[in-house]
């Protein structure tokens, strides 16, 4: 299956949604054909996942037309684009025509959208989006140095991803 994950934050930033998008990447990656569209001069990146980079350093109009740009075209012959909340992304997103998944990781941004100006683009995105995903798997437990490794924290934070996969894959796969 190919799947575009389209987000305005991928690491080296380090707000949510871009850890999340970047382990999501490389799980999905293990048995599919992943690309990411985000915005970003120096994306970290990961074995075999495409990374299309919009530099975020651009004027407001020609970023946007050229994220818009790069995601029709990674979407073209994509089978599903999964979506992370913001209008840097919701507004180009109105623009492809690939099915799509929303996901809602930044709730203040969500719920601020849903107040102003973009609650129309916003409700479009959401009514033509299915299904809507709300949840992610916490964040990974620290590593300290000194302190023992985290082995309970860390196999439970593995299995909740595990689900969160399993979970993705059928929505990814219902039609």
């Amino acid at each position: 299956m190919k799947i575009v994950l389209a987000t305005p934050l991928y690491p080296p930033d380090i707000a949510q949604p871009a850890p999340y998008v970047k382990e999501l990447a490389r799980r999905l990656a293990e048995t599919h054909q992943v690309t990411i569209v985000t915005y970003g001069r120096l994306p970290e990146q990961v074995p075999g996942v495409t990374i299309i980079a919009v530099d975020k350093r651009r004027p407001l109009l020609p970023r946007l037309w050229s994220y818009r740009r790069a995601l029709r075209h990674a979407a073209r012959t994509s089978d599903v684009v999964y979506a992370q909340n913001g209008p840097s992304v919701e507004l180009p997103l109105l623009f492809v025509s690939a099915r799509k998944v929303f996901h809602i990781a930044d709730v203040r941004a969500h719920a601020y959208a849903s107040r102003h100006f973009l609650r129309g683009v916003l409700e479009w995105l959401v009514s033509r989006s299915v299904p809507l995903v709300k949840e992610m798997p916490s964040p990974k437990p620290e590593i300290l140095p000194f302190a023992p490794r985290p082995e309970e924290a860390l196999a439970k934070w593995d299995e909740e991803w595990k689900n969160h996969i399993d979970s993705l894959n059928t929505m990814f796969h219902a039609r």
